[in-house]
Protein backbone atom coordinates (compact mmCIF):
# COMPACT_ATOMS: atom_id res chain seq x y z
CA UNK A 1 0.00 0.00 0.00
CA UNK A 2 1.15 3.77 -0.73
CA UNK A 3 2.29 5.91 2.33
CA UNK A 4 -0.25 8.70 3.08
CA UNK A 5 1.46 10.83 5.34
CA UNK A 6 -0.71 14.07 6.41
CA UNK A 7 0.34 16.52 8.76
CA UNK A 8 -0.64 17.15 12.15
CA UNK A 9 0.47 20.37 14.17
CA UNK A 10 3.31 18.93 16.03
CA UNK A 11 3.86 15.41 13.32
CA UNK A 12 2.70 14.18 10.20
CA UNK A 13 0.63 11.05 10.22
CA UNK A 14 -0.19 8.16 8.01
CA UNK A 15 -2.95 6.51 8.71
CA UNK A 16 -2.12 3.80 7.01
CA UNK A 17 0.24 2.11 8.66
CA UNK A 18 -0.64 4.26 11.64
CA UNK A 19 2.92 5.75 11.79
CA UNK A 20 3.38 8.80 12.77
CA UNK A 21 6.66 10.97 12.83
CA UNK A 22 7.03 13.60 15.50
CA UNK A 23 9.21 16.52 14.38
CA UNK A 24 12.85 15.81 14.95
CA UNK A 25 15.22 16.32 17.63
CA UNK A 26 17.43 19.09 16.10
CA UNK A 27 21.19 19.69 16.63
CA UNK A 28 23.51 22.45 14.98
CA UNK A 29 26.27 20.99 13.41
CA UNK A 30 29.36 22.09 11.09
CA UNK A 31 29.19 20.01 7.86
CA UNK A 32 32.00 18.31 6.28
CA UNK A 33 32.60 21.12 4.06
CA UNK A 34 32.75 23.30 6.50
CA UNK A 35 29.55 24.92 6.36
CA UNK A 36 26.64 25.31 8.98
CA UNK A 37 23.95 22.92 9.73
CA UNK A 38 21.43 21.21 11.09
CA UNK A 39 21.64 17.71 12.32
CA UNK A 40 18.11 15.63 12.24
CA UNK A 41 17.17 12.53 14.77
CA UNK A 42 13.37 11.43 13.68
CA UNK A 43 11.77 9.06 15.38
CA UNK A 44 8.71 6.67 13.79
CA UNK A 45 6.08 5.73 16.57
CA UNK A 46 3.10 3.29 16.08
CA UNK A 47 0.62 2.71 18.91
CA UNK A 48 3.17 5.08 21.26
CA UNK A 49 5.68 3.06 20.84
CA UNK A 50 9.16 3.80 18.63
CA UNK A 51 9.39 1.57 15.62
CA UNK A 52 12.53 2.67 14.41
CA UNK A 53 14.29 6.02 13.38
CA UNK A 54 16.60 7.96 11.00
CA UNK A 55 19.23 10.42 11.31
CA UNK A 56 20.81 12.70 8.69
CA UNK A 57 22.20 16.30 8.64
CA UNK A 58 21.93 18.85 5.92
CA UNK A 59 22.60 22.54 4.97
CA UNK A 60 20.48 25.59 6.06
CA UNK A 61 20.75 29.34 3.99
CA UNK A 62 18.57 32.23 3.69
CA UNK A 63 17.63 32.52 0.32
CA UNK A 64 15.85 35.90 -1.29
CA UNK A 65 13.76 35.03 -4.37
CA UNK A 66 11.98 37.74 -6.06
CA UNK A 67 12.25 40.06 -3.18
CA UNK A 68 11.05 37.33 -0.49
CA UNK A 69 13.74 36.01 2.25
CA UNK A 70 13.07 32.44 3.28
CA UNK A 71 15.24 30.48 5.24
CA UNK A 72 15.66 26.96 3.61
CA UNK A 73 16.41 23.89 5.62
CA UNK A 74 17.85 20.99 3.24
CA UNK A 75 17.56 17.52 4.14
CA UNK A 76 20.45 15.39 2.79
CA UNK A 77 19.63 12.05 1.64
CA UNK A 78 22.76 11.30 -0.70
CA UNK A 79 24.82 9.34 1.28
CA UNK A 80 23.74 5.47 0.64
CA UNK A 81 23.86 4.37 3.99
CA UNK A 82 20.81 6.96 4.88
CA UNK A 83 19.07 5.41 1.89
CA UNK A 84 19.51 1.74 2.87
CA UNK A 85 18.00 2.86 6.45
CA UNK A 86 15.02 4.50 4.87
CA UNK A 87 14.22 1.35 2.75
CA UNK A 88 15.02 -0.73 6.03
CA UNK A 89 11.18 0.26 6.94
CA UNK A 90 9.91 -0.51 4.29
CA UNK A 91 8.10 -3.49 5.45
CA UNK A 92 7.55 -2.24 8.99
CA UNK A 93 5.47 0.73 6.67
CA UNK A 94 3.92 -2.42 4.67
CA UNK A 95 4.62 0.02 1.44
CA UNK A 96 4.45 -2.35 -1.58
CA UNK A 97 5.36 0.64 -3.50
CA UNK A 98 8.76 0.55 -6.03
CA UNK A 99 11.39 1.71 -3.95
CA UNK A 100 11.61 5.22 -5.35
CA UNK A 101 7.96 5.97 -5.00
CA UNK A 102 8.35 4.51 -0.97
CA UNK A 103 11.14 6.87 -0.65
CA UNK A 104 9.28 9.91 -2.26
CA UNK A 105 6.49 9.31 0.24
CA UNK A 106 8.75 8.56 3.77
CA UNK A 107 10.61 11.98 2.72
CA UNK A 108 7.25 13.59 2.41
CA UNK A 109 6.59 12.36 5.80
CA UNK A 110 9.74 13.90 7.13
CA UNK A 111 8.88 17.32 5.46
CA UNK A 112 5.40 17.39 6.41
CA UNK A 113 6.04 17.08 10.32
CA UNK A 114 6.83 20.49 10.20
CA UNK A 115 3.90 21.63 8.48
CA UNK A 116 1.84 22.28 11.16
CA UNK A 117 4.45 25.30 12.34
CA UNK A 118 2.48 28.13 13.73
CA UNK A 119 5.50 29.64 15.57
CA UNK A 120 7.46 30.91 12.74
CA UNK A 121 8.06 34.35 11.98
CA UNK A 122 9.91 34.34 8.80
CA UNK A 123 9.40 31.82 5.47
CA UNK A 124 10.76 28.14 6.22
CA UNK A 125 10.97 25.90 3.32
CA UNK A 126 12.18 22.11 4.30
CA UNK A 127 13.77 20.21 1.13
CA UNK A 128 14.64 16.51 1.20
CA UNK A 129 16.79 15.76 -1.42
CA UNK A 130 19.26 12.60 -2.51
CA UNK A 131 21.22 12.22 -6.05
CA UNK A 132 20.82 9.20 -8.54
CA UNK A 133 24.44 7.83 -7.35
CA UNK A 134 23.20 7.51 -4.16
CA UNK A 135 20.04 5.64 -5.00
CA UNK A 136 22.09 3.65 -7.61
CA UNK A 137 24.78 2.50 -4.88
CA UNK A 138 21.72 1.45 -2.84
CA UNK A 139 19.93 -0.11 -5.56
CA UNK A 140 17.05 1.64 -6.28
CA UNK A 141 15.81 2.19 -9.67
CA UNK A 142 14.76 5.37 -11.48
CA UNK A 143 12.40 4.99 -14.14
CA UNK A 144 11.86 8.61 -14.97
CA UNK A 145 15.03 10.48 -15.43
CA UNK A 146 12.40 13.94 -15.59
CA UNK A 147 12.62 14.65 -12.20
CA UNK A 148 16.37 14.99 -12.26
CA UNK A 149 17.93 18.27 -12.21
CA UNK A 150 21.65 19.59 -13.22
CA UNK A 151 24.29 16.91 -11.53
CA UNK A 152 21.77 14.46 -10.81
CA UNK A 153 20.15 15.85 -7.83
CA UNK A 154 16.14 14.57 -6.88
CA UNK A 155 13.86 16.25 -5.26
CA UNK A 156 12.20 13.74 -3.17
CA UNK A 157 10.03 16.25 -1.32
CA UNK A 158 9.78 20.11 -0.22
CA UNK A 159 7.49 21.74 1.86
CA UNK A 160 7.53 25.85 2.39
CA UNK A 161 5.84 27.27 5.24
CA UNK A 162 4.77 31.09 5.53
CA UNK A 163 5.72 33.14 8.18
CA UNK A 164 3.07 33.33 10.39
CA UNK A 165 1.39 37.04 11.24
CA UNK A 166 0.65 35.53 15.52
Amino acid sequence: MPLNFQPRSHSSYDPVSDVSIPRPRILPTTLSSGQRGTEYQYAFIRDGKRIGGLGFEGPDAIVEIEGRREWVFTFDLTHEQTIRSMLSFKDAFGSTDDDLTYLRDLSLGLVLAYAGRTDNDQNLRYVAMTTSEALASAGVVILDASSLVPESTLVLSEIAIPARAD
